[in-house]
């Protein structure tokens, strides 16, 4: 009959390796409990992104293009902001000034245009 070995902490095995008294084979024997192939099993799962990462790597696929993985932002040293998709850029400027209506004025504004003379004047929206 096989005699079942006893399972060890971490510390404890430590403390045996430092050990001066014990043989190889009673380290060893000591050792047997542990599975060398479940440190190469994951423990978990990877996020999705670095999956895709990885088939990329390997050349397995391309994803889909969209405005999420095709598009970003650069600004240059002079400040001028560029917006990138795919091989198009294109120029950001702004278009509020800072000393202008505010975006509230500007809402009540089309919408009184939009509504024509069927809005009062005396109305007023509140944002």
């Amino acid at each position: 009959m096989k005699k079942k070995n006893k399972t060890y902490t971490v510390t404890q095995l430590n403390k045996m390796m430092m050990r001066n008294d014990l043989s190889l084979w009673e380290i060893i024997e000591a050792c047997a409990f542990i599975d060398i192939c479940d440190c190469y099993e994951p423990m978990f799962y990877p996020p999705k992104e670095q999956e895709d990462e990885w088939r990329r790597m390997r050349g397995e696929y391309e994803p889909e293009p969209t405005l999420e993985n095709t598009s970003f932002y650069v600004t240059e040293p002079d400040g001028t902001k560029y917006f990138y998709c795919g091989n198009t850029r294109t120029k950001v400027t702004e278009f509020f000034s800072p000393n202008g209506k505010t975006m509230d004025a500007l809402i009540e504004k089309v919408v009184r245009f939009a509504a024509g003379s069927t809005v009062s004047a005396e109305i007023s929206m509140n944002c």
